[in-house]
């Protein structure tokens, strides 16, 4: 998959492209992220307990990881527009599914639809970022996509929570699924209508066996363990610290979207070169904010600071490695982002096992403090291939 010959494209036919890509993350996040917040109200009106609708994020979760591994190749061969378009618009299908769910079993399976379209979704979203940049952008064009993630993370999951309130659960994501629909028409129009470069399918396991690309995904999944771990913790972490109420921990997970969004700003203008040295330093200062969580807990201040830090590194981290995953990729870009987005989803299912009975037994210090110990690791495996 190559559009690199899009380098005298105008510039408003890249900012649109960059605008519906953006869109498609903000997307994916926001069907992830706003489950979790109306958990208690989704298994009120269902009749059941929260626990079997916690079920349902596991679904989505494995869905996305198999159908990743399944279908992300398609971007390689098919033009990107119909692939993330009618990604889209089967998201869209499964939003609306989950809100007439009858039942937390139709929820679930609703989700598991819902983790099928962005298993094709958010792989082919990365690929076409990098493929459509120009030469020497593609850090700059994937940081303001995702922001995507950022947007979803302060906007999304509060205004899903006003939703449920004023208007009920089902609503949520029957909004959800009237935003899939322009989505989808936007990223149909706005993308290239010519098929990749190849025309056969490049299986996972051909795709792994690249230049660089297996210790690639073993420093992507130490990466991601460490803040999934992290993060399904931070917010009890955050109260039990300064003893405060959900909506107050809020306000530091603002802080992280916060930083996260304005480092994806800052990359768009910056357009960073991802070097060996640069990853290094990205990695190496990840871990110190991990390390640093024992020293802003005694204040609220420092700890919204360490957030918003935590925020931007992320982003910075995420990047550099995404990049350096595509520029491995060649033809292949969508089997390898598929790859990406199935050690992703490990890490969402490994990282709070790991760190569970951690932070049961330490506390968040402890947490934050093994998580640095991931990135590291990480950051010894970026050393021999980028």
């Amino acid at each position: 998959m190559s559009y690199h010959e899009t380098e005298h494209m105008p510039n408003l036919n890249r900012n649109i492209q960059t605008l519906a890509l953006l869109a498609a993350v903000l997307l994916v996040g926001s069907n992830a992220f706003v489950l979790s917040p109306i958990l208690s109200e989704v298994a009120d009106g269902l009749a059941t307990d929260p626990f079997r609708i916690a079920w349902a994020i596991s679904a989505f979760g494995a869905a996305t990881m198999v159908s990743a591994l399944t279908f992300s190749g398609l971007i390689d061969r098919l033009p990107a527009g119909r692939v993330l378009g009618g990604a889209a618009l089967l998201l869209a299908l499964a939003q609306v599914s989950s809100g007439l769910s009858q039942g937390w079993l139709w929820l679930c399976l609703s989700q598991a639809l819902a983790g099928v379209a962005v298993g094709i979704l958010l792989p082919g979203t990365y690929a076409t970022a990098a493929s459509t940049a120009s030469e020497g952008r593609e850090a700059a064009r994937l940081g303001l996509v995702l922001t995507g993630w950022a947007l979803s993370l302060v906007l999304a999951v509060p205004l899903a929570a006003v939703v449920t309130e004023w208007l009920g659960w089902r609503a949520v994501y029957m909004l959800l699924a009237l935003l899939s629909v322009p989505v989808s028409l936007g990223l149909i129009l706005a993308l290239p209508d010519t098929p990749g470069t190849t025309t056969t399918r490049t299986p996972p396991w051909r795709a792994v066996r690249l230049p660089g690309v297996a210790l690639l995904l073993v420093v992507m999944f130490a990466y991601m363990t460490a803040f999934y771990g992290s993060f399904a913790f931070f917010g009890e972490g955050m109260r039990n610290a300064f003893g405060l109420s959900a909506q107050g921990t809020g306000l530091f997970v603002l802080a992280y979207g916060l930083g996260f969004g304005l480092a994806g700003i800052g990359l768009g203008l910056v357009a960073p070169k991802i070097t060996r040295g640069y990853i290094l330093l990205v990695l190496f200062g990840i871990a110190g904010s991990y390390g640093c969580w024992r020293f802003a807990l005694v204040d609220p201040r420092a700890a919204f600071a360490g957030a918003a830090i935590w925020g931007i590194l992320n982003q910075l981290g995420l990047n550099a490695l995404v990049v350096s995953l595509n520029r491995r990729a060649a033809a292949a870009r969508g089997a390898v982002m598929g790859l990406n987005s199935a050690v992703t989803y490990s890490a969402v299912f490994a990282g709070p096992i790991i760190m569970g009975p951690v932070y049961a037994g330490a506390g968040f210090t402890a947490v934050s403090g093994l998580a640095a110990m991931f990135v590291l690791v990480g950051a010894a495996f970026s050393w021999k291939v980028v």
